[in-house]
């Protein structure tokens, strides 16, 4: 992806589809990065709107960091690591609830990703996709920030047409 793509993705007011040299729409499915913030939900329900007009499935991805070392190894917080991960359960299932209630026919699967890069997970589940959807920032702590980690990655090795959503909040003056 070149600067200047990226530059657009990071100011757009809109969704933006970035669709990798050469690669159209030929695979299959919807892949969506989910982690229970506003703009992924917004990613979800764009993804689910494409994947029923196309009639394709969607999958849902949550992609999170392994623990550090020593909560896994069952150190200071154990059982935090599998607390954690039925947390990211529950985010997971409560980002496509009720998608089913109003697109019937929309097959929907649910990944829980654990991994040492979530943007590397995004793209490897991504790799044969028709389209990957994603939030411009997610839940990490710089709002404040135009792209948020994870997508400013998985945009640096785009494994077909992705499009990068992004909230708006209204502004109301006085």
């Amino acid at each position: 992806m070149t600067d200047r793509a990226l530059q657009v993705v990071m100011v757009s007011d809109s969704p933006v589809a970035v669709i990798p040299q050469g690669q159209g729409p030929e695979g299959r499915g919807v892949v969506v990065g989910v982690d229970g913030s506003e703009e992924s939900l917004q990613a979800v329900a764009l993804a689910a709107a494409e994947a029923d007009r196309e009639g394709d499935e969607l999958t849902a991805v949550l992609a999170f960091r392994r623990p550090a070392w020593w909560i896994q190894r069952g150190m200071p917080g154990r059982g935090l690591a599998q607390a954690i991960q039925e947390e990211d359960k529950i985010v997971l299932a409560e980002s496509v609830a009720g998608l089913t209630d109003k697109y019937p026919d929309l097959v929907v699967h649910q990944r829980l990703e654990n991994d040492e890069d979530p943007a590397k997970a995004l793209v490897d589940a991504a790799a044969s996709a028709r389209l990957l959807v994603l939030g411009s920032r997610g839940r990490g702590g710089f709002s404040r920030l135009l792209l948020g980690s994870t997508a400013h990655a998985v945009l640096q090795r785009v494994p077909c047409p992705t499009v990068v959503t992004r909230v708006h909040k209204v502004k109301h003056e006085e």
